[in-house]
């Protein structure tokens, strides 16, 4: 009989990275079909090029996911925010996206996602201490 050996570690081999991740895809695939993810960047610059904010998203099925929006701190609340998330929702459509999901802590930007038409679908307390992690949704008019 072969034992098993269990490792933690911080850090680990591409090769073991792949077998695990190639692993989970084949099994999710017979279940939903291939993986259809898509990358989505949208970028504000200024009149130099220097970036003032930015949203990573990803179309998942007919589901838009925000990654990551940020606006540099001294350009915040003049917009750039809104418009990040308005353009994003407009290039989800176009994708055949029907609804957006995101998570946000409640030292970040709830209310903002809140005034964008969000709504809280979860909250996880103390993650991190003294906090909360939120998930939200929308679902995208047409």
């Amino acid at each position: 009989m072969t034992r098993e050996r269990i490792t933690v570690s911080a850090d680990i081999d591409a090769e073991t990275a792949k077998i695990v991740e190639d692993g989970l895809d084949r099994s999710n695939e017979l279940h939903n079909g291939p993986d259809p993810t898509k990358p989505l960047w949208l970028v504000c610059r200024d009149d130099q090029g220097q970036v003032l904010g930015g949203l990573k998203g990803l179309i998942q099925w007919d589901w838009f996911v925000v990654l990551i929006l940020w606006v540099e701190e001294e350009r915040r609340r003049q917009g750039i925010g809104q418009r990040l998330l308005r353009k994003a929702e407009d290039a989800a459509r176009k994708h055949g996206c029907r609804r957006v999901r995101l998570a946000t802590m409640t030292f970040q930007a709830p209310e903002f996602y809140r005034k964008s038409g969000y709504a809280e679908e979860c909250r996880l307390l103390d993650v991190p201490p003294g906090h909360a992690y939120i998930w939200m949704s929308k679902t995208l008019a047409d």
